[in-house]
Formats: C-alpha cells, structure tokens, sequence
C-alpha cells in the first residue's frame, strides 16, 4: 500500500514539473512572439518616416528594435535599415562610412540573413564610390598644379620670348605639330612618345617645357584609357622645377 502511494506521489512530481516547464517555455515563446511583433511595429514606422524623409525619426525608430532585450529579434533589419538611412542620397546628415560599416556588420555577423546578398551589393557600391572619391580629389590636385603651373610660365622670368620660338630647332617643333595632331586624333600613347622624344633631344633649345605641359596634360585627359594623375603631377612639378 505504501509502495502504490509513492508511485502516485512521484507521478504526481513529474506531472507537475512537466507542467512547470511547459508554461515556461510556453511563456518564452508568447514573450519572443511579442518582442517580434514590437519589432516590427518598430520598423514599419521607421520605413514610413523613411519615405517621409524624416531621418532623425527613422534611426530612432529602428534604435528601439536594437533596443528590444534580450533577444533582440529581427536586429539584422534594424541595421539594414540605418544604413539604408545614412547612405541616403536627401540624408543632410548622410555618412557613408557609417553605411559601408553597417552593411559589413551584417556581412560579418549575420551572415545567413536573407539581407546578406543586398548588403554585399551595398559595400561595393560604398567601396566604389570611395575610390572614385579618391580619383576626384586626386584631379582636383592636377588641376590645381596645372594652374600653378600657367602662372608661372606667365611670370617674367619664365615667359618665353617670341624670338625664341623661330630659334626653336625644327626637330622639336615638329614632334610637338604631331603629337598635337595625334592627341586631336585621340592616339594619346602616340602623342605621348613625340612629347617623350622632345625630352631626349640634347638641344638645349628644344621646346622639353611645352613637351613636359603636353605629358602632364595628356596623362590627366579623362580620354586616355591609360589615365594616370600620378605621373601627371610628376611632369607638372618638373616643369616648374
């Protein structure tokens, strides 16, 4: 008789414990299913102010996703979505760097989101557009030597006087006719070996200033498929060496 009671009282416990964990994890899930549907609460508002063109009002909509504890669901949207914020084109307060590191994060840390191949499109584009950064400033630097450059050769002491032009040995001027018409014709490699061939001559008379001006702006075209800033501020500053 005892025997039987205890066996009831232990199928008792286990019931008993078995409902215990049922309602926890029963809890956990309602408490996951609720924090999913706050999040999403969370990004709608953030894509409808989005398109309203309320930043500040987005980021801090998709801050409380990443806010959500402890699970934080769906935070692989909430970081697309600020660097969707950062990288747009009306954002006043638009960061590329900000977008770029995002989109990584993503990469990085949630690698089998289904937000990954977007985001991996989005880094080349911000990558891209670093370099082409890069290349503009580099020829906003060309130009500026270049400029340089004319004034100074417009300064007393380094105008050419017209006589000079006539003392000019005909070799040298007709390499800088030819790499003209070359240029024109959009041969820049031929237009770059005339002006090179000027610098070889020993003359010391031979026209090597314009053909250092000719390389430098032949190596800043935007047309020459071979375009190279470097070696166009090179010529510049041998030029006003």
């Amino acid at each position: 008789m005892g025997r039987e009671r205890t066996r009831a009282w232990k199928y008792v416990y286990f019931c008993i414990t078995g409902l215990i964990f049922l309602s926890f994890f029963s809890c956990a899930a309602i408490k996951e299913v609720s924090l999913r549907k706050e999040a999403q609460k969370y990004l709608l508002r953030g894509q409808k102010l989005l398109v309203q063109r309320n930043y500040d009002g987005a980021l801090d909509e998709y801050q409380k996703v990443l806010s959500l504890s402890p699970q934080k669901p769906l935070e692989d949207e909430a970081f697309f979505n600020i660097g969707l914020v950062y990288v747009h084109f009306g954002n006043p307060k638009r960061d590329y760097e900000k977008s770029l590191n995002l989109f990584l994060k993503i990469l990085n840390d949630y690698p089998e989101s289904h937000l990954a191949e977007q985001a991996k499109i989005w880094v080349g584009v911000l990558l891209e557009n670093q370099e082409t950064i890069k290349k503009t400033e580099k020829l906003k630097e060309a130009l500026k030597e270049m400029e340089k450059t004319k004034q100074m050769l417009k300064e007393p002491g380094r105008a050419k006087q017209p006589e000079a032009r006539s003392e000019e040995p005909g070799e040298g001027r007709e390499h800088i006719i030819r790499s003209q018409k070359l240029l024109a014709q959009g041969n820049y490699e031929g237009a770059l070996g005339e002006n090179q061939k000027i610098l070889s001559l020993s003359d010391p008379r031979s026209p090597k200033d314009e053909a250092l001006l000719n390389l430098g702006l032949i190596y800043a075209h935007f047309g020459n498929p071979q375009r190279d800033l470097g070696k166009s501020l090179e010529f510049f500053k041998r030029l006003i060496k």
